[in-house]
């Protein structure tokens, strides 16, 4: 089976599983939906006309962040349990299959599922009323950052599912990584977290990538800081990319052992 045939049959079966699995597409896109539509009814009651468009676009931001942290730590980590505990890789093992093509496979499903989703949160968003005007040049920096933000959850769940063994206690685990990073300079904004934890905010790549998107859309006064400077950049590139080359590793050498 050649390379190119590995990663389409990975991603075609991991893909069936995500769209067929009512869990993983509730708790994917369901709730940032639900979150979407109910906080600005229950938190921003107060808040001036004028500015609950800005308001809503920065909650679609936000919620498209959770859907693809979500996506590529909760729900990939409990996939991948899910499959050791059903034997796949005793079989993949006795096949001329490489650990590596194989989760590239199931990381483009990650990729995909949460462009498909997040097309969904962005297009329901602006019909509620959230200004998400940008340029074109914004526009690819923004997919790039989404890219990149993918890539960094995709890493943490293949490490989660290496050392959680069970299905629900991996996409558990997932989750509450994501909840804690979503607290930290997402659903509390970078300008109102205390001291210590801005740090924190700017090393996550998750909460990162959040305030660079926002940047480019609503602009650094909405945020609180300009995330878009050589440092901040480098670090989520950097982290992203090492947290996806320690799960392969991890992954290759612990999920697939006989």
């Amino acid at each position: 089976m050649s390379r190119l045939s590995q990663i389409k049959h990975s991603m075609s079966r991991s893909m069936r599983i995500f769209l067929r699995d009512k869990t993983i597409f509730g708790s994917s896109v369901f709730i940032p939906l639900f979150f979407l539509f109910i906080l600005p009814l229950v938190m921003f009651q107060d808040v001036p006309s004028a500015i609950m468009p800005s308001i809503k676009a920065y909650l679609v931001i936000a919620m498209v962040i959770l859907l693809a942290t979500s996506t590529g730590v909760s729900n990939f980590a409990g996939s991948i349990a899910g499959d050791r505990d059903h034997g796949l890789y005793s079989k993949l093992s006795s096949m001329p299959v490489s650990p590596i093509n194989e989760s590239i496979g199931r990381i483009i499903t990650v990729l995909v599922f949460s462009s498909m989703g997040s097309i969904l949160l962005v297009s329901l968003g602006i019909l509620y009323g959230a200004e998400l005007s940008t340029s074109a040049i914004d526009l690819i920096l923004v997919v790039g950052i989404g890219f990149i933000v993918c890539i960094g959850a995709s890493g943490i769940g293949l490490i989660v599912a290496c050392f959680v063994k069970s299905e629900s206690a991996a996409a558990h685990v997932g989750l509450a990584i994501v909840l804690a990073n979503y607290f930290i300079g997402i659903a509390v904004p970078f300008a109102d977290l205390p001291e210590a934890l801005k740090p924190v905010a700017r090393i996550s790549p998750f909460s990162s990538g959040n305030s660079m998107i926002a940047s480019r859309i609503l602009g650094t006064d909405f945020i609180g800081y300009d995330p878009w400077n050589f440092l901040d950049l480098g670090l989520l590139v950097a982290f992203s990319f090492m947290l996806l080359a320690v799960g392969l590793v991890l992954y290759s050498k612990l999920c697939w052992r006989k």
